[in-house]
């Protein structure tokens, strides 16, 4: 991995992460939308444009998995509200907000009707805000959802 990168992760992550990678900056993402907006603007004064989200499902999962799209039901955005315009767009393309294009699609949120959804998914715990934000100021993002973080830690120092 990237000695210089950031990791937004599921809080039961956060202390494992940060002994096996002491030089990235790894983030917690939140539940509240306000911390989640200014843990993103705390990175404006960076030069990384890259980051990786380490997602958690709800529900147990037997392997990790890439994150190709994510679905926000959450009924919340972090960009709802002022935007500062010099940061990023106010309607960013979220077509593509992953560098991944294989993988699984993360939803947050909600929705009796996500059964009838013929893709396969997996609810998650957050992290969605984050890519949200992350993506407005211009970042590349790669997604996982994690089954083993031991697994990922060992496969992402193998591959990187």
């Amino acid at each position: 991995m990237n000695q210089s990168g950031i990791i937004f992760c599921a809080p039961e992550f956060q202390d494992r992460l940060m002994q096996a990678f002491p030089l990235i900056t790894i983030i917690s993402y939140s539940a509240d939308i306000v911390v989640c907006r200014e843990q993103i603007a705390e990175l404006d004064g960076q030069d990384l444009r890259h980051a990786t989200l380490l997602l958690m499902g709800v529900h147990y999962m037997i392997t990790n998995h890439e994150v190709k799209d994510h679905i926000n039901l959450s009924k919340q955005n972090p960009l709802i509200g002022p935007v500062d315009l010099s940061k990023g767009p106010r309607f960013p393309d979220m077509s593509s907000v992953y560098e991944g294009e294989d993988g699984i699609i993360a939803v947050f949120g909600e929705d009796k009707d996500l059964k009838e959804f013929k893709e396969p998914w997996v609810r998650v715990t957050g992290g969605i805000w984050e890519a949200i934000a992350l993506k407005h100021r211009g970042y590349k993002i790669n997604a996982w959802l994690i089954a083993d973080i031991e697994k990922w830690i060992s496969d992402t120092s193998l591959i990187n």
